[in-house]
């Protein structure tokens, strides 16, 4: 089984990257587990803001993962969602060490995060797709 990890904000180019690699993934026969990760941080020491962050993290993955599971055909493919307070680098750190990761998909909207992404990934010796969403003027 393939595993793959997609990180989102649940942006547009954050969906492109998990439609994108369902489509790739709906006409293969490899079972495949998508990983859908979102991650929070907080400046403050406040339990309840760190409770409503969750929340809304919890949230956004539970409808991603519901838009995403409506046009899934493919039976050898599952969706498991993750979300975890602290920076995308060193989440995605922890989960390549615990998680057995075989590719990370990122969609490119012109931040900062996947370049060190790439960077991290690049150490980890672990390969990176980015996607990018054809802007229309």
């Amino acid at each position: 089984m393939k595993r793959i990890l997609i990180p989102t904000d649940f942006s547009v180019d954050s969906k492109h990257a998990l439609d994108y690699m369902l489509n790739l993934l709906q006409e293969t026969q490899i079972p495949s587990n998508i990983l859908l990760l979102n991650t929070y941080m907080t400046q403050q020491k406040d339990a309840l803001v760190d409770d409503q962050l969750k929340k809304k993290s919890k949230e956004g993955l539970t409808k991603a993962k519901e838009e995403a599971l409506k046009g899934l055909l493919n039976p050898n493919i599952s969706i498991e969602t993750a979300s975890q307070m602290g920076t995308l680098n060193h989440v995605i750190l922890q989960l390549l060490k615990k998680e057995k990761v075989d590719l990370v998909v990122m969609g490119k909207d012109g931040g900062k995060h996947v370049e060190s992404v790439a960077a991290l990934l690049k150490k980890e010796q672990r390969p990176l797709l980015i996607t990018y969403l054809k802007k229309t003027s």
